[in-house]
């Protein structure tokens, strides 16, 4: 007898514990808490590379000109548009890197 389960398995247990896991509103808030944790855990990585390079988040805001409390926001997985990562990663000597992969095709969009 094998020490581990099915995937299947597992998911057909939920239904019978909730017949609603699989309905829209539940896939839809599975998949922004899958997103929020993500940000999160890049926000992070973030963080630690400012850090490395003996950075304060206020060195940080004064570098690019966000406040230390948006640099906070964007370390703690809050939300942040394209022109304020590009501002945060440029701050600390990097650059953003948009790459588009379509089959085997890889093209830099930004």
């Amino acid at each position: 007898m094998s020490d581990f389960t099915d995937w299947r398995d597992v998911k057909a247990k939920a239904r019978e514990i909730d017949p609603h896991w699989d309905d829209a509103d539940r896939l839809e808030q599975r998949a922004l808490m899958r997103e929020q944790m993500l940000a999160s855990i890049s926000g992070a990585r973030l963080a630690d590379i400012r850090k490395q390079l003996g950075m304060t988040q206020v060195q940080l805001g004064a570098a690019t000109g966000l406040s230390q409390a948006r640099i906070s926001q964007i370390e703690n997985g809050g939300a942040v548009s394209l022109d304020v990562l590009r501002t945060y990663v440029a701050g600390l000597g990097g650059q953003v890197e948009i790459v588009a992969r379509i089959g085997d095709i890889s093209l830099n969009v930004a």
